[in-house]
Parts: C-alpha cells; structure tokens; sequence
C-alpha cells in the first residue's frame, strides 16, 4: 500500500547531501531574520535568496505549489487582517514574510530526510525523549494509515457502499466500529513493534549507521543565508541604504 513520503523527493534534490544541521540552524535562524523585518526591500531581497533556493533544490514545482497552497489561506487571512487595520503597505509585508518563512521551510523540510533531520536536532541537544516521540509518531502515522486502508477494503468486500445520508444510521455506525477497530488493531501493531525493537536491542536510542560532518560546501551554503540575513538587516537598520530603481 502507497502512502504520501515526506522524503520522496529529498534524494533527488541537490541539497540532501548538505548538513542537516547547518541546512536547519540556517533556515530558522533566517525566519527569525524575516519576523524581524518591516520594510519591503529587505523583505523582497530575501524572499528572492529564498525562490532561489527552491531552484537550486530541484524540487518539482508541483510538490512546491501544492504545499505553499495548504498555507496560503492562512498567509491571505493574515494579510487582509492587516490591509483592514494597518494599510496596504503592511499587508505586502505580511504576505512576503509569511510567504518566505513558508517556501524556506518547505526547502528544509523537503531536501532533508526526516531521520537526518532527527539526527540534527539531536546533536543541536534537544531532549532526547522528544526525538524519540516523534519518530514513533511518524512512523504510528503510517501504521494507522495502513489499518484504515485495511478496513476499507475489508468493508467493501462485504458490500458496503456508503449511507444514504450523512444522517444514515446505518453509515454512522458502520464508521464508527471502523474507527474503534483502526485504533485497536493499529495499538496491537504498534506493542508487536516496540516488542521487536526490544528483542533487537532497542534501548531507548537511535543508533545511525554514519555520523554528520560538516564540509567546505557547508560553510558556503552557511556564508550565503549569513550574508543575505546581514544584509537584509543593514538595509532594514539603513545602515545601508538601498533606494529601488522603480
């Protein structure tokens, strides 16, 4: 059974074989940079520096679209919000900030598989059991998305088509035992798991085959969100002063 892989398009992309480490303190360090700026220059350099970067990850622009869309209905009722109290002006930057700190963390999330992504912020220190829960819940998600589709299939090789109504009492009760027995069965799998894990030695750590080192080519990558963020927050301060041709 084919379920959605945030990883499907990272080893594809030029940017997986980047430090996980550098590719997340740089991302978040640059989205705090974008919460910072007010001025629509500074603004537009960056959230070019960030299409740019979605570029040069290779991600299908499909993928890039559909995932900025999920977003955008949030990025839109926070932009109205300010074009009603704050002017037009405001509004424009509330929607290129939104917008970049989106499309960065998509490149991030995206070029980055989620178990180096885990590795990183291990070593940036961050609890241990935090790590842990979320590597459970990401591979339970799956889990549970295999039962559901099991109990699909198992309801419509007993013929059932759907109610009539969303007011069918019939449908309603079909649905709900199928919802109990998804938790059930998903609960089982998920103790037969962790049972396996233990048999194999599991003891509360993720053990990587490799470990992460930074290279020349991460210190490059660093330089340039260093250097736009720099820059972005010298023109925003007017230590330089950047007036548009247009």
């Amino acid at each position: 059974m084919s379920h959605l892989d945030i990883d499907q398009y990272a080893d594809r992309s030029s940017l997986v074989g980047f430090d996980p480490r550098v590719k997340l303190v740089c991302s978040v360090s640059l989205v705090v940079v974008l919460a910072l700026l007010t001025a629509l220059v500074p603004l537009t350099l960056v959230l070019l520096f960030v299409l740019v970067m979605v570029a040069m990850s290779r991600i299908p622009l499909r993928h890039v679209v559909g995932n900025y869309a999920l977003a955008l209905v949030f990025i839109v009722f926070a932009s109205l919000t300010m074009l009603l109290t704050s002017g037009p002006n405001a509004a424009l930057v509330m929607f290129i900030r939104i917008s970049a700190s989106v499309l960065v963390l998509l490149v991030l999330v995206t070029t980055t598989p989620f178990f180096k992504m885990l590795e990183a912020l291990r070593s940036l220190r961050m609890p241990r059991v935090l790590s842990t829960l979320m590597m459970f819940t990401y591979r339970f998600i799956f889990v549970l998305l295999e039962e559901m589709e099991r109990m699909r299939m198992a309801r419509r090789a007993r013929g059932f088509k759907g109610g009539r109504s969303l007011l069918d009492r019939r449908a309603l009760g079909t649905i709900s035992a199928t919802i109990g027995m998804v938790f059930v069965r998903s609960n089982q799998r998920a103790t037969n798991i962790y049972d396996a894990l233990l048999t194999r030695g599991y003891s509360g750590h993720m053990r990587t085959m490799g470990k992460l080192k930074a290279r020349p080519r991460d210190a490059a990558l660093a330089m340039a969100f260093v250097s736009v963020g720099s820059l972005a927050v010298l023109i925003q301060t007017e230590v330089i002063r950047w007036t548009p041709c247009f």
